[in-house]
């Protein structure tokens, strides 16, 4: 979910997610780096659809039920966001998230300079 509000975007409880059929389905249950690379997908999308893109997200609030997969996931963040101007983030462990089998949760925050 995306919401705007004058300059920004905000993101909401992203998870590695496709939908097969009408049914949300988790990708890789349990793979927290499968899961942050569709949920940065996704996330590319929904900010496509507001006139933004991963380059415009200034913060990132990452919810894992490993904190031992943060350098595998670290790697992944660098790939979408590049490596010289990553965006602010924290990192947090839960006991779980929302749908079984997932193990990363995205919130983020997006300018749009232009707005």
């Amino acid at each position: 979910m995306a919401v705007k509000a004058g300059k920004l975007v905000f993101l909401a409880g992203q998870l590695g997610v496709e939908f097969i059929g009408d049914k949300r389905t988790v990708v890789a249950p349990g793979n927290a780096e499968r899961q942050l690379e569709t949920i940065f997908n996704n996330m590319r999308s929904v900010l496509e659809g507001v006139g933004a893109g991963l380059e415009d997200v200034c913060w990132l609030q990452i919810f894992v039920t490993n904190i031992d997969d943060r350098l595998s996931m670290d790697q992944v963040r660098r790939r979408f966001f590049g490596g010289t101007k990553l965006p602010a983030a924290t990192m947090v462990e839960v006991s779980r998230l929302a749908l079984p089998g997932a193990v990363v949760e995205v919130n983020a925050i997006a300018v749009i300079e232009d707005a």
